[in-house]
């Protein structure tokens, strides 16, 4: 199976993330782009999940989580990652979680102050995607045949970041309290960073350069 060029995936995401807040309508868009460079069939199974019907959720499962646990410190920044989670059978898959951060200085393409403290990770804050996991079981099940990284992390990042990009809007920044922008980035634990945007009292603003 030939390689993927991450990087124009990454310049691919980042167009329709400044473009479009239809998920459904950019997944197909991504994952097309996907077939092309990596024939498989396996694409024609992504294309078949819904990726629009968890969209009202994302706001409840922020709120839920927020509530259990809130943040003792004012919020500047999100962390979104994608962990990776396995079924019974071992099957990888990815689901979303976040953690809240007191620092965020948006001239840091680096996006060092990730890692400055305190951040406030609650526990037991997976989203629980049934969409994410579906597309990893059809990505990973087939360890010999089987699409595997390329399509599992081509599916994975981008419905979390176009998810996040439909669903982030000022009622979510009051809920966190804010009273300054806040700094948006999401990414696999052990992958790249996209630096998605800023929430503003007003709604959410994606960023123009999106990668670290």
């Amino acid at each position: 199976m030939s390689e993927l060029d991450y990087r124009a995936f990454y310049r691919l995401l980042a167009a329709e993330v400044r473009a479009s807040t239809d998920v459904g309508q950019s997944m197909q868009t991504l994952l097309a782009w996907g077939d092309q460079r990596i024939p498989h069939p396996s694409w024609a199974a992504l294309k078949e999940l819904d990726c629009s019907v968890e969209s009202a959720g994302m706001g409840k499962w922020l709120t839920r989580v927020l509530r259990r646990a809130p943040c003792p410190f004012p919020v500047r920044a999100i962390y979104f990652g994608l962990g990776e989670r396995a079924t019974r059978d071992r099957v990888e898959f990815a689901d979303l979680y976040f953690g809240l951060l007191s620092h965020y200085e948006p001239e840091d393409k680096a996006c060092e102050w990730l890692w400055r403290n305190p951040r406030h990770y609650p526990d037991k804050a997976y989203l629980g995607s049934a969409t994410l996991k579906a597309a990893g079981v059809i990505c990973n099940a087939d360890e010999v045949a089987g699409l595997g990284t390329p399509g599992h992390m081509v599916f994975a990042l981008a419905f979390a970041t176009l998810l996040l990009r439909a669903s982030l809007d000022g009622s979510i920044h009051q809920l966190l309290g804010a009273v300054e922008p806040v700094g948006v980035v999401v990414g696999f634990d052990s992958g790249d960073l996209f630096r998605l945007g800023e929430l503003h009292s007003d709604g959410f603003r994606p960023t123009k350069g999106a990668m670290t």
